[in-house]
């Protein structure tokens, strides 16, 4: 972060086939199953901990960049409204992509401001002080060439894992497996690349002696989002993120096994970050290696989401029939078109309640098949 130098950027059956809502006496929704057996004792603690992180950085960067932002209004406006645009556009697509259904706001929303805010300020710090480090271990020369290449992936890996953590204590049910950490790292890692693109852009221009303006905000901000963007921060994050997932599962109590799948998940994380970072392949090489990158992120979520819908559809069945379900039904529930062509398949004033049957068919499938990733060791 801040280094130009070699970083790239019931029971019963509706007579439609979908399922009969179940409740008390008034017909009300039965409560949504999202979870068993979790601790709450840290979740306060966790959830200060991201907002006092995230308060404490944003100052720190604010009054940092405060002489930038006068001196050159225009850039930062172009910067800025580039780096809204990834984020609304990221946000929506990150969330969009954790089968079955996004995972809560709440726990989204603290995943990316830890990015945005207490990884970048953070970074700020770690990455000038090890910087200096290397600097005397290394010499000037050649620490300006290679010290990208180790500065990033231990703070900035570190520091965004550190969010992924936090996420999943404060919020208990959005990391119930390595699914979730996946969504929620790629989150965290959006958040720190938006601010990461922001501050390149600006530094394009502020090198440059105020040479370039808008222009060059425009030109940096976009190649950083549409080429090297693939496989970088977010993808890198939900590598690592994974790895807390799978600690999560284990209701942080894990096995060897488990254990040695996480630390290699971090430590691959580690490896594609000082791979994009390294000063080899510049220039278009730079796009190559994004797209390494974001071929072993695809790799691994692709492979995380067909384990979890096979044993989301086999707790669906189970499910569906305890409420009385035929298997096809059941089984539609799993995807989010199915359940829109179920809910407009009944008159407009039950779908509230069918709406809350489905959250609660899924909320209690999602736990079964997250239980059975657990004892499965993933």
């Amino acid at each position: 972060m801040g280094r130009p130098r070699h970083e790239p950027g019931s029971s019963a059956t509706a007579a439609d086939g979908v399922p009969a809502p179940r409740g008390g006496a008034a017909g009300a929704p039965a409560p949504v199953d999202r979870g068993r057996g979790r601790p709450a004792g840290p979740v306060p603690a966790a959830r200060v901990l991201i907002v006092a992180g995230c308060a404490v950085a944003l100052v720190y960067v604010a009054l940092l960049m405060a002489g930038v932002v006068a001196a050159f209004p225009a850039v930062w406006a172009g910067a800025f409204l580039i780096g809204a645009a990834t984020l609304v556009f990221g946000y929506w697509l990150l969330r969009r992509i954790r089968p079955v259904r996004a995972p809560e706001r709440a726990a989204s929303a603290a995943a990316v401001a830890w990015g945005l805010f207490a990884v970048t300020g953070a970074a700020l710090v770690a990455n000038a002080a090890l910087d200096g480090v290397l600097a005397v271990a290394m010499g000037p020369r050649t620490a300006d060439l290679w010290g990208a290449a180790v500065s990033g992936p231990v703070d900035e890996e570190l520091l965004k894992l550190a969010g992924v953590v936090l996420v999943a204590v404060a919020f208990p049910y959005a990391v119930r497996g390595p699914v979730d950490g996946f969504v929620i790292g790629a989150l965290v890692g959006l958040g720190f690349q938006v601010m990461e693109n922001l501050f390149m852009a600006v530094q394009e221009v502020t090198g440059r002696g105020g040479l370039g303006g808008v222009e060059m905000v425009v030109q940096s901000g976009l190649t950083r989002v549409l080429l090297t963007g693939l496989g970088t921060h977010w993808a890198l994050s939900a590598v690592a993120g994974t790895a807390v997932g799978l600690v999560a599962a284990a209701a942080w109590r894990p096995r060897p096994r488990t254990v040695a799948a996480a630390v290699l998940l971090v430590v691959l994380a580690m490896a594609m970050h000082a791979f994009i970072n390294l000063p080899v392949l510049q220039g278009i090489g730079v796009v190559v290696k994004a797209l390494v990158n974001f071929a072993v992120a695809m790799a691994l979520y692709f492979a995380l989401r067909r384990a979890h819908l096979r044993r989301l559809r086999d707790a669906l069945e189970e499910a569906g029939a305890e409420s009385g379900m035929d298997r096809a039904t059941s089984l539609a529930q799993a995807t989010r078109s199915g359940r829109r062509r179920a809910l407009r398949g009944v008159p407009a004033d039950e779908r509230a309640a069918l709406g809350a049957e489905q959250d609660r068919l899924v909320g209690e499938a999602e736990s079964r098949a997250f239980e059975r990733g657990s004892r499965a060791g993933g």
